[in-house]
């Protein structure tokens, strides 16, 4: 099945049987199919009227009894694709007005417009509300399940038609609705139905409609003329949805446009917008970003541009602009659409029109499914007149009429229909850049990174692994980088790839402790589409998901962990389509860890738990008293009698007395309320009340509310006269309160637990004169203690041990929000971080002992805007008198929405005298940064109630119940033979054995931890298990790879099964993974890497809390942080082989397999690079590829703040800067910065490194100092020139900022250069005259030896000289404009004035600043590079005085911008910059060379993408070009050099100054030349015409008496300044 029938078939409301899909509209089952040159369509109309759903057997069929040849479905098909409207003149109009569609639209032809109905699409779009596509698809699905009319069965499948808005504005839709999972559009949709039922005018919706795009069966008439805003009607139409309920700007216009017709509609969301910042110059001044104003002033400028059809244009770019869609061009198929005398002699069009044959489809529901009818055979031939000939472009789309998913988002799915697809993750390859590096030799790139590659796919980012306890779902890529398919807030656990019982590839359905996946709010569990990267949330289930097991033989998805769900506990299921369903036994009364199926067909759960969830309950329940008195207590008709007028009298009141500020009254004869708003959430189990008996006064009746959901509670109740448990009137839940007054009060039950922040008394009948109260509590099961300790039970309550909470430190309150409660927050320095400067201390009111559940709450951090600042929280708890503190647990605060942990699981003992348990949050305290920490609530589950069952349960989903006898399964006996408390964590099946592993002891102690099931009975595996907890398993073909925390085998000993082992299940034997790993190991996760190159292999990475893997045999120890891969190939870890292989960091929690594509994989990991390349890389072309240099250079931190100071700018860690040198026999690559790296020795090289023609690596000798930094080299002859942040001694003689060396001897060269002197000595620039042995040196200095040279001084013939004088300051960067002047950038002064850009004329020796470089440049340079040959033009980059980025042109005349400021991001840092050239030209601009392309280096924040480390500048735009990490950071490229330079190529562009100048002296000689020919010929032609002679052409010595001055004397002084003119 295609991903795109997968697709169609989520959306629900149409449904794929065979090629044809299905829908019910318009009263009529309508079905489409399309071929090559036609769509077809059929349509099967109810027979009669039918009753509302019931069992399939009592519904009627469809019929075709009512169908004529004249009914209206050819016009509703028609009319519901568009297809009267002519696509192509629309193209061509719009393509016309439009260059930017122009461009983009041919690879979309043939999309249209849906026309649907109106009260269809105003519901779909309300349900579109931060939504995604198959969530909006279901809730339109259930809307016509449970409240559309019936048209019948086709086989065994219902079809429903959309329910009136009649239908759903019975008062009792909005709370049902909820239940459906609609959330707050649930309140929207009554609230709509209900003003639209109300509205006098029929048909209210309908009366908005463009009268130009009529419902079928009415007139056309005129819409009236355009208008700037749109034409008169829409705006109206718009202005009234406003009004509705759920309907804002957005959604009014979706609607506007496909319910409504009006064409004009633009609606305007995040993509739109990025659309018009980027292609129609929107994003700057007024309209900066997307306000009302912004909103309006976007669609005027579209329907300016495409008119009345706006809406539908701009629909067409929004398509092309998707990521999925942007490389692939639609298939586009021409069918003429004949008109009159062009088809048949009477002027008719031929459409295909499918009938269905004239009997009845289906009697019932029960009966055989005849199939699909037989179109081919079916066809009719429908005659429609046409006025005019047209063409119309047929796609597939036509197809899918869906119940709107989105507005936009419809076209996504739409447009799929035009690519072709498979199931699988789709990649987008990016366009190489076609760069031609042959002119340049050898080139390659510095800086700072462990890892690098090309960005080749549009999917690459410069993802690291995650440091913030988040999580992503990863995939890798062809090229081998891991990338981010999708991000979660915290851990995924858990993975299966779900095929449904019909074999369709329904998703991945992932799980975790996370609280949105992919920027979506997902609560533990959501469904993943690996082929369009949809994130569907699989809404119902509030907690922690640990486990999924996916089950295509039942449909189902069995769904584990600590949870609550539906009417379920942790253990719930999802089954195909239906959504979630309550198992029989209703889940757990422990958390479930492992779900898998057994040899038998049967489900087995592995958890924590000692019962199910329907037949266990705990000891003692109502155990915790609600805080009331803390409320904002208020009420209605309260009497104004003094003393009993205030309604906070009942609060805290217990003895039932009545009288002056105990009770509180209502007005005599009148109903009234009283209503408590909470800071925080419950759920309440018990209401206690009592009644007053104040002058013979009392409360009669009353009903309880719960706020927010506006729920009347249903409660039940002891009849007082017969003792009998009762349920208050069905009616309206109204409860009857005694009179008695021997009965001090009354309790009331909660049938249903709900959850709520608020509730209301209603009196609504009363004893005597009017009603009252003395007293009212409310009691909840679950047991919490808050941070804020307001919130705990109430003091007044009078509670021996009762809950309560210790806040130390900066703690504030911070409003619930979209919280469950308010809750504590802590801005901490880093100072206070690491002192733990802030703590909470939770007292929990804990009345009965026994094992319990502890979980931390953490409130969501979108709430308060603090997702940027959160941190980590430490935790650790003491639950037993005299036991230790537990383990410190860390918990990521960076949720998204609220969350809660499982911290603890075990014995907690009762409050007393002398111990009360406690759970501690503090800080971690080695975070490096200032946080926000946050403190909310802790609960404790008791779980100790017993159930007959001990951590193992086998289910029959065959089995309707569940007996409570579990005495028929083995499995479940396992469970009870093991000792009590036994903890099962995971469970696999291999060879019809079932192997469970966790941490439990056999009752006779034969095994632990680990155990085998055969034939229903449970062994031991060899030497009695493993002496310490499981935590994980994987198997492997014949191999189970065990993790935890033991270090050997229970009895005896087999050596080197530290935390992690194999065990054999062939032979039955352990097996050794070298000698294990130093600490837990939690997860165990398959692995498919190139270990040989052009090989696969599957190997094991082990994840954990261990920070080395155990040396063993020759392989030493190796430091790790919880990562290790197993080899299983080479019997050893793949970080101590020698493998050309790519470094992989961070951690993987699990992985899952699907279908024709690679592994789905979730946690930390990254990998981007070229094996063995650090630091350093050469890059060549055809093919573009990044290389190794064969060195391995691990980057040093500058520890001198001095140094740190002299480089700012700079990079100073890894390599900086690099050149080739070839003369003569020497080929040597040299590359410097900060670091160290291996000679071919074997001895370690610090900083400057030698790579000579045969691959061999070695450094310069002592005498530096290792802390030394270079910044920049140049060679003059074999001479190299070497300057940075250097120091040290070399024969005896001090060095600073500068070192000579010899490459052809090998050795420094001697003399040195006098040192370099002044404060914080740093050379950044070095470049040798051209045609001559000078080479000039720059950077941050004030003397050369003695001699002052501030910034530039030159070196040659063994001395320094200084150019010229006047300049001082820092110099960054230099290049030469000829052989004459020099172009130098930095932050300097000429002369005392500031600039940033100066030349240097050697003959003049003087220095000019830059003109208009002191204003136009916006901060210092930092790098610089020519844009021409002769310099005159040129790029120049660095950071304004604000701090952003900056890049501009030097045109020869003035400096130009690159464009919108914000083509790069504030964190941007350029370190280098080069042009290139290219093999194939850009589109022309002014600002690079058709055939150039500028590269930029360095940290580079692109916006719209990310992080890269190069990009590529067309004059327009940046195109990623190469992207790495380091360490868990992006990297960066410090520049590129090479061989040679590159030549500049105008391609018809402007020539640089220089070829000007030439070229227009030669013509200008060449003129004269011309000139003075014709003029002798014209001479010599006169003379012979008058008669003239040739003169003598020998004369006598006139030359004796002249005297002769030396050419010397004449010309030599005139390059003297100041001399005077030569004179004869």
């Amino acid at each position: 099945m295609s991903s795109t029938e997968r697709l169609l078939k989520s959306q629900g409301r149409w449904r794929k049987v065979d090629d044809i899909w299905r829908c019910a509209i318009h009263g009529r089952v309508l079905s489409l199919r399309q071929d090559s040159t036609h769509l077809h369509y059929q349509a099967a109309f109810p027979d009669s009227a039918l009753e509302p759903l019931k069992q399939p057997s009592q519904n009627a069929g469809l019929t075709s009894d009512s169908i004529s040849e004249d009914d209206d479905t050819t016009a509703l098909v028609h009319h519901y694709l568009s297809l009267s409207t002519n696509l192509t003149e629309l193209y061509e109009q719009w393509s016309s007005a439009d260059a930017n569609f122009k461009k983009k639209a041919p690879r979309f032809a043939g999309i249209r417009v849906l026309r649907q109905d109106s009260w269809e699409a105003l519901v779909g779009f309300i349900c579109s509300s931060n939504n995604n596509i198959i969530r909006i698809s279901q809730m339109m699905e259930k809307l016509c399940v449970h409240y559309g009319p019936l048209l019948g069965y086709l086989g065994k499948t219902p079809y429903h038609d959309m329910p009136s808005p009649s239908v759903l504005a019975d008062p009792k839709v909005e709370s049902y609705l909820r239940q459906l999972g609609f959330g707050y559009r649930a309140k929207y949709l009554y609230q709509t139905a209900v003003m639209i039922s109300e509205k006098s005018e029929q048909n209210w919706l309908d009366s908005l409609r463009n009268p130009e795009k009529p419902i079928i069966g009415q007139k056309v008439s005129s819409a009236g003329g355009m208008q700037p805003g749109g034409r008169e009607g829409y705006r109206t139409a718009h202005e009234k949805l406003l009004a509705l309920q759920g309907v804002g700007p957005k959604v009014a216009d979706c609607v506007c446009l496909m319910g409504l017709g009006w064409g004009e509609a633009v609606p305007v969301d995040t993509h739109v917008w990025q659309i018009a910042q980027r292609d129609y110059k929107f994003g700057k001044g007024k309209h900066s970003s997307l306000t009302k104003a912004t909103y309006d002033a976007v669609g005027n400028r579209f329907r300016s541009l495409w008119g009345t059809e706006a809406g539908w244009a701009h629909t067409v770019l929004f398509t092309a602009d998707l990521r999925v869609f942007s490389e692939r061009l639609s298939t586009k198929l021409e069918v003429t659409q004949v008109t009159e005398g062009s088809m048949d002699s009477e002027g008719q069009l031929l459409v295909d029109t499918q009938v269905v044959s004239k009997k009845r489809i289906k009697q019932e529901a029960h009966d055989a499914d005849p199939g699909p009818a037989d179109l081919t055979t079916m066809t009719k031939v429908t005659r429609i007149k046409r006025r005019r000939k047209v063409t119309w472009q047929v796609t597939v789309i036509f197809i899918l009429a869906m119940r709107f998913p989105s507005c936009l988002g419809l076209t996504a799915i739409l447009i799929q229909l035009l690519v072709p697809s498979t199931q699988g993750v789709a990649y987008d390859p990016v366009p190489p850049p076609n760069l031609n590096l042959d002119e340049l030799g050898r080139v390659a790139l510095t800086g700072n990174f462990d890892s690098i590659s090309l960005y080749t796919y549009r999917q690459q980012t410069e993802s690291v692994s995650s440091t913030n306890g988040s999580q992503a779902l990863v995939t890798q890529l062809p090229n081998g980088d891991f990338v981010p398919a999708a991000t979660a807030d915290a851990h995924i656990k858990t993975m299966c790839p779900f095929i449904m019982g019909n074999g369709e590839f329904a998703g991945v359905v992932v799980g975790g402790n996370f609280t949105s996946l992919g920027g979506i709010e997902a609560q533990g569990v959501a469904m993943y589409n690996p082929t369009t990267s949809e994130i569907s949330p699989l809404s119902g289930i509030l907690g922690q998901v640990s486990v999924v097991y996916c089950d295509q033989d039942t449909n189902t998805v069995y769904v584990g962990g600590d949870f609550k769900g539906a009417d379920s506990t942790n253990a719930v299921a999802w089954v195909g389509n239906a959504g979630w369903t309550n198992l029989p036994f209703a889940g757990f009364n422990g958390p479930v860890d492992s779900i898998t199926k057994a040899p038998n067909g049967n489900i087995l759960f592995g958890g924590t738990f000692t019962g199910l969830g329907n037949t266990t309950a705990p000891q003692k329940k109502d155990q915790q008293i609600i805080n009331i008195s803390s409320a904002n207590i208020s009420s209605g008709s309260t009497a104004d009698t003094a003393g009993f007028d205030d309604p906070k009298n009942i609060i805290c009141k217990t003895a039932g007395q009545d009288g002056p500020g105990n009770t509180w009254l209502l007005e005599d004869e009148t109903p009234g309320f009283w209503r408590a708003d909470m800071n925080f959430g419950f759920q309440p189990t018990k209401l206690r009340i009592w009644n007053t008996h104040q002058d013979g006064r009392g409360t009669k009746t009353f009903r309880f509310t719960a706020f927010p959901i506006n729920g009347i509670m249903n409660l039940t109740y002891i009849d007082p006269a017969t003792n009998v448990e009762t349920g208050c009137d069905a009616s309206g839940a109204r409860c009857p309160l005694s009179n008695n007054v021997s009965q001090q009060y009354q309790d009331f039950v909660f049938v249903n637990r709900v959850g709520m922040s608020a509730f209301q008394i209603d009196v609504s009948e009363w004893y005597g004169k009017g009603g009252g109260l003395n007293g009212i509590q409310l009691f909840q099961d679950d047991i919490y203690a808050y941070a804020i300790p307001d919130l705990n039970e109430p003091a007044c309550a009078n509670i021996e041990f009762g809950s309560n909470s210790t806040p130390t430190g900066p703690w504030k309150t911070a409003p619930s929000l979209k919280s469950e409660s308010q809750y504590l927050i802590a801005d901490l320095s880093v100072q206070d971080v690491q002192a733990a400067g802030a703590s909470v201390v939770f007292k929990p009111d804990i009345k009965q002992a026994g094992n319990y559940s502890v979980d931390l709450y953490t409130p969501g951090c979108l709430h308060d805007d603090s997702c940027s600042s959160r941190g980590i929280a430490n935790v650790t708890g003491i639950f037993t008198e005299g036991g230790a503190p537990t383990p410190p647990q860390l918990i990521y605060q960076t949720n998204n929405f609220d969350k809660y942990d499982q911290i603890y699981y075990g014995p907690v003992d009762v409050n007393s005298e002398s111990f009360r348990a406690t759970v501690t949050l503090t800080p971690f305290t080695q975070q490096s940064n200032g946080i926000s920490l946050v403190a909310q609530r802790v609960r404790f589950i008791n779980t100790s109630y017993t159930g007959g069952l001990n951590g193992i349960f086998e289910f029959d989903p065959n089995e309707g119940t569940t007996l409570t006898d579990f005495s028929n399964s083995r499995f479940n006996q396992i469970g009870t033979d093991l000792r009590p408390e036994a903890i099962i964590t995971s469970l696999a099946v291999a060879s019809g054995i079932t192997y469970i592993g966790g941490n439990f002891t056999a009752t006779d102690g034969e095994f632990k931890n680990i155990l085998a099931v055969t034939d229903g009975n449970a062994t031991s595996l060899p030497n009695g298990g493993l002496n310490q907890p499981v935590s994980t398993m994987y198997l492997q073909s014949d191999l189970l790879y065990i993790g935890g925390n033991f270090t050997d085998v229970a009895n005896e000993s087999v050596s080197g099964l530290n935390n992690i082992a194999a065990y054999d299940t062939s032979s039955r034997t352990w097996v050794a993974l070298g000698s294990g790993v130093r600490g837990r190991v939690n997860t165990i996760v398959p692995l498919e890497l190139n270990v040989t190159e052009n090989v696969v292999e599957t190997c094991i990475t082990v994840n954990g809390d261990f920070d080395q893997l155990e040396p063993f045999e020759s392989s030493p120890a190796v430091q790790v942080l919880g990562f290790g891969v197993w080899v299983p190939s080479r019997q050893n870890w793949l970080q101590n082989l020698d493998l050309n292989t790519r470094t992989i960091t961070g951690k993987l929690s699990v992985a899952t397999n699907i279908t024709d594509s690679p592994p789905l994989l979730a946690g930390t990991i990254s990998s981007q690079g070229v094996p063995g390349a650090q630091n350093a890389v050469s890059l060549t072309s055809e093919p573009l590829k990044l290389n190794s240099l064969g060195i391995q250079i691990q980057p040093r931190q500058v520890t001198s703040p001095t140094r740190k100071r002299a480089v700012s700018g700079q990079n100073v860690t890894g390599a900086v800067t690099g050149l080739f040198h070839q003369r003569g026999q020497l080929n040597i690559t040299v590359i410097a910065g900060h670091f160290t790296a291996t000679a071919s020795n074997g001895s370690t090289i610090n900083n400057l490194v030698f790579i000579n023609s045969t691959g061999a690596i070695s450094g310069i000798g002592s005498g530096l100092d290792d802390d030394s930094v270079f910044l920049a080299l140049n060679t003059q002859a074999d001479i190299l020139y070497a300057g940075g942040t250097i120091s040290g001694s070399l024969d005896n003689a001090a060095v600073n900022g500068l070192i000579l060396y010899d490459l052809a001897q090998g050795n420094f060269a001697f003399p040195q250069p006098p040192a370099l002197g002044g404060d914080n000595v740093a050379v950044h620039a070095i470049t040798t005259r051209p045609k001559s042995t000078q080479v000039y040196v720059a950077g941050q200095f004030d003397t050369a030896g003695s001699l002052g040279c501030p910034s530039v001084c030159m070196f040659d013939q063994g001395q320094w000289s200084q150019p010229g004088s006047g300049l001082s300051g820092s110099v960054a960067a230099l290049t030469w404009q000829g052989n004459d002047k020099l172009l130098v950038g930095g932050n300097i002064s000429v002369n005392g004035n500031a600039t940033v850009l100066a030349n240097y004329d050697v003959k003049e020796l003087q220095w000019t600043a830059l003109e208009d470089a002191a204003t136009a440049v916006p901060g210092p340079v930092t790098a610089l590079t020519a844009a021409s040959d002769d310099v005159s033009q040129f790029w120049v980059a660095g950071r304004s005085t604000s701090g952003s980025a900056y890049l501009l042109k030097y045109d020869g005349s003035e400096f130009r911008t690159i464009g919108d400021n914000g083509m790069l991001g504030d964190q941007t840092i350029i370190q280098g910059l080069s042009m290139l050239s290219l093999n194939d030209g850009h589109d022309k601009n002014d600002l690079v060379p058709q055939k150039m392309t500028l590269l930029v280096t360095g940290s580079l924040n692109i916006p719209n993408f990310g992080n890269a480390s190069a990009a590529l500048f067309n004059g327009t735009s940046f195109a990623p070009f190469i992207l790495s990490t380091s360490g868990n950071g992006p990297g960066s490229l410090s520049q590129l050099f090479s061989e040679k330079t590159v030549t500049f190529r105008t391609s018809g562009g402007r020539l640089a100054k220089g070829f000007i100048v030439l070229i227009g002296l030669a013509c200008a000689l060449g003129t004269i030349f011309l000139l003075v020919v014709a003029g002798i010929l014209l001479e010599r032609y006169r003379r012979r015409a008058q008669g003239y002679q040739p003169a003598p052409t020998t004369y006598p010595d006139k030359t004796a008496n002249m005297g002769r001055i030396p050419p010397e004397d004449l010309f030599g002084r005139l390059g003297q300044r100041g001399s005077s003119a030569p004179m004869l």
